[in-house]
């Protein structure tokens, strides 16, 4: 069982793999599913456009929003936020939001659903998960630097993380654009080391 998470090199294809030419799919992790629930209907659509106008500025086709974390409460559930739209396509971007605050479980949750008669891979395993998106180039993660999201667990294998000392209620778009021109600046190696 070991070998199933090992993660390998697979290249990418023809996209440059340096700067913001490269980039395509932007994560955003942040705030918890209590606050997300706080949002209404109006502050949602405002959210997700300037996430997509952030986006669409870079060339990024997909960006994906998961909370941060589940929140001080466990009654935190997601079926009471009926305000959050879980698929939208804005200006050419395609903007989905995850209500999953703990990505263990979500993986778990694929797997448990998975036909017995299919080989799992790390393609096939991507295919699901990511979807036509694919694995994302770009996490930004609002919140310290010293820990990462149980909301993210798959999504940080090759991806650039970038952290925003930002709370999910003051996030804008210049903090994405700040994580993108960040991002720009890197030279990807998807795992691999110095030689």
């Amino acid at each position: 069982m070991s070998h199933f998470f090992r993660r390998v090199f697979k290249p990418r294809g023809p996209t440059p793999e340096l700067g913001i030419s490269s980039l395509r799919h932007i994560v955003v992790a942040g705030g918890s599913i209590e606050e997300w629930l706080r949002f209404d209907a109006p502050q949602w659509k405002n959210r997700l456009e300037s996430l997509a106008r952030a986006g669409k500025a870079s060339g990024a086709r997909f960006i994906s929003v998961h909370p941060y974390d589940k929140g001080p409460t466990e009654s935190s559930s997601m079926a009471q936020c009926e305000n959050m739209p879980e698929h939208l396509i804005i200006d050419g971007v395609q903007v989905t939001t995850h209500p999953h605050s703990d990505g263990r479980m979500r993986l778990c949750s694929v797997l448990g659903a998975w036909d017995k008669s299919q080989e799992i891979t790390e393609l096939s395993l991507d295919a699901v998960l990511f979807g036509e998106a694919g694995e994302p180039d770009l996490v930004v993660v609002l919140g310290p630097p010293d820990r990462l999201p149980r909301s993210l667990m798959w999504e940080l294998a090759y991806s650039e993380i970038v952290f925003i000392d930002r709370s999910w209620a003051d996030l804008h778009s210049a903090d994405i654009e700040i994580a993108i021109a960040e991002f720009a600046s890197r030279e990807r190696r998807f795992g691999g080391v110095d030689p």
